[in-house]
């Protein structure tokens, strides 16, 4: 009987070490998986990978806002205002009016001015970077006075510039050309109120033929050598 309530003990002892085993192992298991999903280093290789597409994206944002010379290595401008499409007029060369300050005649042409090596502050002559071949801007105290056009295409309103006959211009004006003694030079001049102080000089060699020209006030323009005075 003894020997029965023994093993009977035994028996029980053995089953609560098993279940007390089991249980621990259990919660060895429980830790294990915990730690699986919830570890920091995961976090922070999500983390890591965020900050990694946010630097790419600012990287992208930044190379779109680059200037065409900063990503190609080659300068892209704007194509100026003034090109060699526009025309002398008594008001001056296309966008460019006489009158306007240097500040206003540039952003008229969407060109920069280049000053010319000689001349003084007072006065000066400027040619455009690009967009009109040929043309200079005399500039007396800081206001555009005189344009000339000394080669390349561009010819008055009416279509005569280097290139054209005193015969066909004398011919398309009538009596507002006046011709210099010498015969090196022709004058329009305009009749109306609003440009009768204005005038377009053609220059001519000994055949008769415009060499430059040029459009500007008279006190200004009657000299064939701008800033003669400078």
């Amino acid at each position: 009987m003894k020997m029965v309530n023994r093993k009977t003990q035994v028996t029980k002892l053995g089953g609560v070490l098993c279940a007390l085993s089991f249980l621990a192992a259990g919660c060895s298991l429980s830790s294990t998986a915990s730690d699986s999903t919830t570890t920091l280093p995961n976090v922070t290789t999500t983390a890591l990978s965020t900050d990694a597409a946010t630097t790419n994206d600012t990287t992208s944002a930044t190379g779109e806002i680059q200037t065409a010379a900063e990503r190609y290595g080659s300068d892209t401008t704007t194509p100026p205002t003034l090109t060699n499409a526009d025309t002398i007029t008594t008001a001056g060369l296309g966008p460019v009016r006489i009158g306007q300050t240097l500040a206003d005649a540039q952003e008229a042409a969407g060109v920069t001015f280049n000053a010319a090596s000689t001349g003084s502050e007072s006065c000066q002559y400027y040619t455009p970077a690009a967009g009109a071949t040929g043309a200079s801007f005399m500039v007396v105290n800081g206001e555009v006075v005189r344009v000339d056009i000394s080669s390349g295409p561009i010819t008055t309103k009416s279509g005569y510039g280097i290139g054209s006959t005193k015969e066909a211009i004398k011919s398309a004006f009538g009596s507002k050309i006046h011709e210099s003694s010498a015969g090196d030079h022709l004058i329009f001049v305009p009749v109306t109120d609003g440009d009768n102080q204005m005038r377009v000089i053609w220059e001519l060699d000994a055949s008769g033929v415009v060499t430059s020209l040029r459009v500007g006030r008279t006190s200004h323009v009657t000299p064939k050598i701008g800033c003669s005075g400078s």
